[in-house]
């Protein structure tokens, strides 16, 4: 019969029981012999060298007393543990009537007993050894396992195995720690901290011990099943034994394994996660290893890492010209995690400090270049105004202001460093400037510096492509890669920033960068909205919202707020477009860039329902504040035709005229968008005779345009200018062509417009030729009545599955057969 020392220590009443001694020791013995009276008597000593009684010697001094053949005297002890009494010599060797058992830890079959013990089904291959490889044969580490997971029920047999942090499995570890003494304890601590860099040599030095003095430890813990080498069994362990220190215990042995990985030349982000781990960091080393670290990070696109190390450095570094170098990094680096929460942490302290007067002329400059992404005007004026009239942010040139022209070109992107000023994207190469390593840098920053009235298009987008061809998306190359897009966009060059765009954005979804993934799907929406594609443009920023919902915080909420309420009102959902205007406004978006997007969009929703003198009022405002920021210009903020808009709407003719003379469709001959719109406008003013002619040409220069919304409206009016000439036949093929592409793009309002009285039916696919007119063949009088119904190269290409080369053939054909020379001179009765 079992009998516990403990109970026979004399102690009857409350208080600290004393500790047992060799009469109360004898006095159970005796007791035990006693009762009896015919099966041996056992008695079980666990630590034999640990316990209240000094020795095993000693206890077999006492037990002799009793008559031998009727007790077994069992004693345990830790083969590799050491001992509260080194000094003490087992004299158990010498005896002959002793047997030595050795247990070793549980086999495989030892694991599937014990777990068909505990209802699980030791048949279960994969799960008995995972079991055996997390508890190691250890059966208390087994039993807390198999506590923790169950093994039966209906869940996947995979599930087991999987302890978690603080769990049953955690606690029975760290049980076996405290069993192996002070020093196995320490050693556990160590090891937890150092994770995967722990080796032997290393955790000496953490633990200021000799080497050789911890290897009796190791190899007690790896003998119970606690440890395999130098690392846990289970990541939960580590965890688990990391959380049961004491905070300041944890972050002293944080800061320890850092400096030791440190004079052992390890990486830096080994060191820097210690550092992160301790929360502090204040040796030079410290600062530098968590710098380093972040650029590492950076290289293998692991953004959090790098903020995270970036944010430690910025708050513990004591010099304050330092701290403004780091914040401006973290503004640029948060462009992968979160631009919004990039603006609200680390803006307002940069701007504080340009205030206070603590920042460089390079600190202007790179302050300057981070407002401009962020597309905060106003105070990217100030900084402007602060480097002083020598800088080369000047005061503006014809309306034009080079500084704030750049962030209007580049808006919804951040445009923090122009193409050249960062890492190189090509091999260096000696006594060559960085701007000529990459073809089409030059003219790219160029172009994207300052946009001159009319002209340059071509150039702006031969270099934006050539970028695009080379260029590699980094930190430093991801302003100039939207510029590129930007630059396509306003040359008129729609397919092909849509091309690159996507294939940015899907870079971006590669490599995992949320922030990037939200800025290529907004100008992914931009280029969308552009195209006509209203469905597509709602959906693109939806997604960069979802990617990155903090984005919405900051001013890019603005830019955002803009395409969604812009295209819900050319689909006819003004509900959901009122939703988007009536978003409480916080008071930097009216600072910014992306105000101007708001504007217009609120000003198209005024318009769209009735509401001409509002929109007026919101049109004359953005012209007004891009006046006064720099940027007014058509190819950057098109308000004038828009106020004309309104203007006509109201019947003020005369001050529409006004708003257009300085706009003139002739300034525009290399943006072709910009010119058809105008156009459009003008003819609305021109005698009803010249209507027809000047609303072709921009049909032709809108289509040329890739913006079918827009040439959609220009046909509108050219049938009402055919209705009131008395030409019905014309009039209703402009009518058809006008509803036709206002269903593709889903505009509602604009179906409705030319579909009075019920919806029309769409023009055929291929328009029915009784026989070939004025000497044209089939195939020529097929091309050209589809190119007159407004159809582009490419579409007549693949709708009649010839070549896009063949149909400019054709074309050529018809012209000289006609004698016409522009597309829009075909006859629409062909």
């Amino acid at each position: 019969m079992p009998h516990r020392l403990a109970d026979r220590t004399g102690h009857d009443g409350p208080g600290p029981a004393r500790p047992p001694t060799e009469h109360d020791f004898l006095a159970t013995l005796a007791t035990l012999h006693r009762t009896a009276a015919t099966p041996p008597v056992v008695v079980c000593v666990d630590d034999a060298r640990d316990g209240g009684i000094r020795s095993p010697h000693h206890l077999l001094r006492l037990a002799g007393r009793l008559r031998p053949a009727r007790l077994l005297l069992v004693l345990t002890d830790g083969l590799h543990l050491p001992h509260q009494d080194p000094s003490s010599e087992p004299e158990l060797p010498h005896r002959s009537d002793i047997l030595y058992i050795r247990l070793g830890p549980l086999t495989e079959q030892g694991t599937a007993e014990l777990l068909a013990a505990h209802g699980g089904d030791p048949h279960d291959a994969v799960l008995v050894a995972r079991l055996h490889s997390v508890a190691a044969g250890n059966p208390r580490l087994l039993r807390a396992l198999l506590e923790e997971c169950p093994v039966t029920g209906a869940g996947p047999a995979d599930a087991c195995g999987e302890p978690l942090v603080g769990g049953r499995y955690g606690q029975a570890l760290l049980a076996c720690l405290h069993r192996g003494g002070a020093t196995a304890l320490e050693i556990g601590h160590a090891l937890a901290v150092l994770g995967d860099e722990g080796r032997p040599d290393l955790l000496a030095r953490m633990l200021d011990r000799p080497a050789a003095s911890l290897d009796r430890n190791l190899r007690a813990l790896r003998a119970a099943g606690v440890l395999d080498g130098t690392r846990f069994r289970h990541r939960s362990a580590a965890a688990t034994v990391e959380a049961g220190m004491a905070p300041a215990r944890r972050t002293a042995l944080h800061r320890r394994a850092a400096a030791v990985l440190h004079t052992d030349g390890a990486g830096s982000p080994a060191i820097a996660r210690h550092l992160l781990a301790a929360r502090c960091a204040v040796e030079p080393w410290e600062l530098t290893a968590l710098r380093d670290a972040a650029e590492d990070a950076l290289g293998e696109d692991d953004a959090e890492f790098a903020v995270d190390c970036l944010e430690l450095a910025h708050e513990s570094d004591p010099d304050a010209s330092r701290r403004i170098e780091i914040g401006m990094r973290l503004a640029l680096v948060m462009w992968r995690t979160d631009p919004a929460a990039a603006e609200c942490r680390h803006l307002p302290g940069l701007l504080a400090a340009m205030r206070a007067g603590a920042l460089s002329s390079d600190g202007l400059a790179m302050l300057g270049r981070l407002l401009v992404a962020h597309g905060r005007v106003e105070d990217a004026l100030e900084v402007a105004a602060r480097r002083g009239p020598g800088a080369p942010d000047a005061s503006p040139e014809r309306g034009i202001h080079p500084y704030v022209s750049s962030a209007r070109a580049r808006h919804d992107v951040p445009a923090v460093v122009s193409p050249g000023e960062g890492r190189a994207t090509v091999p260096a190469v000696s006594g060559v400037p960085a701007g000529e390593r990459v073809p089409g840098v030059r003219l790219l920053q160029g172009s994207a510096g300052s946009l001159p009235p009319g002209g340059g298009g071509a150039d702006r987008a031969a270099s934006a492509e050539s970028f695009l061809k080379v260029a590699t998306l980094t930190d430093a190359t991801l302003g100039p890669v939207c510029g590129a897009l930007k630059a396509l966009l306003h040359a008129d060059r729609v397919e092909e920033a849509a091309a690159w765009c996507a294939r940015s954005l899907d870079e971006s979804v590669r490599r995992d960068i949320p922030g990037w993934q939200a800025v290529f799907a907004t100008v992914q929406g931009l280029i969308a909205l552009r195209q006509g594609r209203l469905e597509d443009a709602i959906t693109s920023v939806e997604r960069a919202l979802a990617v990155v919902p903090g984005r919405a915080g900051g001013v890019m909420g603005c830019g955002t707020t803009a395409i969604l309420a812009t295209a819900y009102t050319e689909l006819g959902r003004y509900d959901d477009a009122a939703r988007q205007i009536d978003r409480p406004v916080p008071e930097t978006w009216r600072t910014s860039v992306h105000w101007l997007d708001r504007l217009r969009a609120r000003g198209l929703f005024h318009l769209a329902t009735d509401r001409p003198r509002a929109a007026l009022a919101d049109f004359l405002e953005t012209g007004r504040l891009a006046g006064r920021w720099g940027i007014d210009h058509p190819v950057l903020v098109s308000w004038r035709t828009e106020a004309a808009e309104c203007r006509l709407r109201v019947g003020e003719h005369v001050q529409a005229a006004e708003l257009l003379s300085p706009q003139s469709s002739a300034d525009f001959p290399g943006n072709a968008r910009v010119r058809g719109i105008t156009l459009r406008l003008e003819a609305a003013l021109a005698p009803l005779s010249r209507r027809p002619e000047l609303l072709r040409m921009s049909i032709e220069d809108l289509h040329f345009a890739h913006d079918r919304l827009e040439a959609a409206k220009a046909l509108a009016d050219l049938r009402d200018a055919y209705q009131e000439l008395g030409d019905p036949l014309r009039a209703e093929l402009a009518r058809r062509r006008a509803w036709h592409i206002a269903r593709e793009c889903g505009a509602e309002p604009l179906c409705r417009r030319v579909a009075p009285g019920r919806r029309a039916e769409p023009v055929p696919r291929e328009p029915a030729v009784p026989e070939p007119a004025v000497g044209l063949t089939r195939a020529e009088h097929r091309v050209a009545s589809l190119a007159a119904y407004g159809r582009t190269n490419r579409e007549i290409s693949e709708q009649l599955y010839i070549t896009v080369s063949t149909v400019e053939q054709h074309l050529t054909r018809v012209y000289r057969k006609l004698r016409i020379t522009r597309r829009h001179q075909l006859p629409m009765d062909l």
